[in-house]
């Protein structure tokens, strides 16, 4: 009871201080865990698994528990209809990821003298990013339907999916090639019941009977502890079927429903899972910290750099690619699991299962350091888009168009129709080859990129029509260029008061209609600034 006691008490303070002094929750979590892990160290052991006053046994038991609850909430985030559109550069982005991980992270652990099986362990490790980390990434930063942050979805789907598969196959490794072949069906047959579920099961049961909130909680909970008893029934770790419970309920509007009765619980257990993780760590050899540091860096190097090639081949524009490189850049909650299995199986040292939960640890606190617009825009600079400078001399007078989705292409004929010269700057390799086949000016990249807003010659613009989502990015803009009007689609009055302040005029979407945005513009600058080209 007093082991249970000091574990709320350290998630409740964690808490406290992340909200009052507004830091990331699970780094403070974490060093709440070591701070109790140190207490633990001060009391002497009675047993292998129990001092006077802190069970150990119970530590374990509630980071298993914690950790059913954060990959449930993970699989709740990943419906697979929301990836559609980028599933084929997320299939080969998450491929190229995870084989590419696992390869040199196993070479590399071979290379401080670990067993084969125990190199595969660790590489398999660091093979796939943390669902959890990213999506609160871009829930927080508002990020989560922008296309790369489908594209991290889709590759953090195929990633959990490809290593639940894996694990589940190493628990079966002890009873030979006949277990590892019935773990894998097992596996493969929750699958098909997790699609089943969320195609039919879930919406039936949640949406159609219009259950209360209670019953709705219930429901949920009855599906996801059924799919931690039917992993178990099939021999395959329960957090699979806690996982697989959660992409049954991803689809939508089911997942809307069922995360908010679960968030305060989600909450609640997350807490408990990063308050035990930092608990168990064992002070690692110097020979495990070398290996924690190299695994870091080559998960902080590599990912980046694979996901940004990658990307690029199947159109991504460059900073939407580093953006996801940078988010991608760290060790997923389920390598935990990994290491349990390994420990459990015979394949890894206790010891190990330190030094796994190290680099899961260092990689999520850094990613919230690194995947940030800075560290972004930095990386850019060394890698800029490629694109192509408008034919001839730079245009002037003329009107530059940061985007050109279906709607803005309308609005782009009507322009062309009255006679204006409009450049066009968008990221979509497609967009560009439509709008240069009909022999209009574009460029391919980044509208907030200062290169692509030179080779645009957007200073000497007499007006700027940006379609950019970021508020941020079209703030930067105007404080950019100083001689042209700059018009932003916005979508609510907060939006609105900000481009204002900044120097901008805000388009609310209820004007983006091409033919009443056309009659306000003539209207407003016709006869001030704009004349036929």
């Amino acid at each position: 009871m007093t082991t249970l006691l000091i574990i709320l008490a350290a998630a409740a303070a964690a808490l406290g201080v992340a909200t009052l002094l507004r830091l990331p929750t699970i780094p403070v979590l974490i060093v709440s865990g070591l701070a109790f892990g140190g207490l633990m160290s001060v009391f002497p052991q009675t047993t292998h698994e129990r001092t006077d006053f802190i069970d150990v046994e119970l530590i374990k038991d509630a980071l298993v528990l914690g950790l059913t609850f954060l990959v449930f909430a993970a699989g709740l985030e990943l419906n697979p209809a929301r990836v559609m559109h980028r599933r084929r550069a997320a299939l080969f982005i998450g491929l190229a990821q995870f084989s590419c991980l696992l390869i040199i992270g196993t070479g590399v652990a071979m290379l401080f003298d670990l067993s084969l099986m125990a190199a595969l362990h660790l590489g398999l490790a660091v093979a796939a990013s943390s669902t959890v980390v990213a999506v609160r990434i871009l829930q927080k930063r508002r990020q989560f339907f922008e296309p790369f942050g489908r594209l991290v979805l889709g590759v953090l789907l195929l990633q959990d999916i490809l290593l639940i598969v894996i694990i589940a196959a190493l628990s079966g490794a002890e009873h030979g090639l006949f277990g590892i072949a019935s773990a894998t069906l097992a596996t493969l047959a929750l699958v098909g019941l997790t699609w089943l579920c969320a195609r039919w099961i879930a919406p039936t049961l949640i949406i159609t009977l219009k259950l209360d909130q209670d019953s709705l909680l219930l429901v949920a909970l009855a599906l996801l502890f059924g799919f931690a008893g039917l992993a178990y029934a099939m021999k395959i770790p329960p957090v699979i079927g806690c996982f697989l419970a959660g992409v049954s309920l991803s689809g939508f509007p089911v997942n809307g429903v069922v995360r908010g009765q679960l968030q305060s619980l989600n909450q609640f257990f997350l807490a408990i899972f990063f308050v035990c993780l930092g608990a168990i760590l064992n002070v690692p050899t110097s020979g495990q910290i070398l290996l924690v540091i190299t695994m870091v860096a080559l998960i902080l190097v590599v990912t980046p750099v694979i996901v940004v090639i990658v990307a690029e081949r199947f159109g991504i524009s460059t900073r939407a690619a580093i953006e996801s490189g940078l988010l991608l850049a760290q060790s997923s909650e389920l390598s935990i699991l990994v290491a349990v299995v390994g420990v459990a199986g015979g394949y890894l040292e206790s010891d190990m299962l330190s030094v796994i939960s190290l680099v899961a640890i260092i990689t999520m606190i850094l990613t919230s350091f690194i995947a940030t617009d800075a560290v972004t825009w930095k990386l850019l600079h060394l890698r800029p888009a490629l694109r192509r400078d408008l034919a001839g001399e730079a245009p002037t007078e003329h009107i530059v168009m940061l985007g050109c989705g279906s709607n803005s292409q309308v609005l782009l004929d009507l322009l062309l129709l009255e006679g204006h010269r409009v450049v066009v700057a968008d990221d979509d390799p497609v967009v560009i080859a439509t709008l240069r086949g009909r022999g209009i000016d574009a460029i391919r990249g980044d509208g907030a990129d200062p290169q692509v807003l030179s080779a645009l010659s957007a200073e000497n613009a007499r007006v700027i029509i940006s379609t950019m989502r970021r508020i941020e990015d079209n703030e930067r803009l105007i404080a950019r260029v100083k001689g042209p009007i700059v018009l932003v689609r916005i979508a609510g009055d907060s939006e609105s008061r900000r481009i204002e302040r900044a120097g901008g005029v805000a388009i609310r979407e209820d004007l983006a209609a091409a033919a009443d945005f056309m009659n306000w513009f003539n209207t407003r600058f016709q006869h001030n600034t704009m004349k036929p080209a």
